[in-house]
């Protein structure tokens, strides 16, 4: 399961709606999230089922890219 989540709708209550790196749509909880009010586009680290603080976007980002870069190779 990846940590990085980006958010894809509003936080309705305790939950939101997010992506994670693998392009897998969810819902998390925001119980144990420490920061500020998610927004859409915002990068949250998540854990089984759990928002849990911020991410880092730049980084998130890059393991994005990696990610896509490692996909492009297997297909050739």
């Amino acid at each position: 399961m990846s940590r990085f989540h980006r958010v894809v709708g509003t936080a309705v209550g305790a939950r939101v709606a997010v992506r994670d790196l693998e392009g897998r749509e969810q819902t998390v909880s925001l119980l144990a999230y420490d920061g500020p009010p998610p927004k859409v586009g915002d990068w949250l680290v998540a854990h089984s089922g759990f928002a849990l603080a911020p991410a880092d976007a730049q980084e998130a980002e890059a393991v994005l890219s990696e990610l896509r870069a490692l996909g492009a190779e297997e297909t050739r």
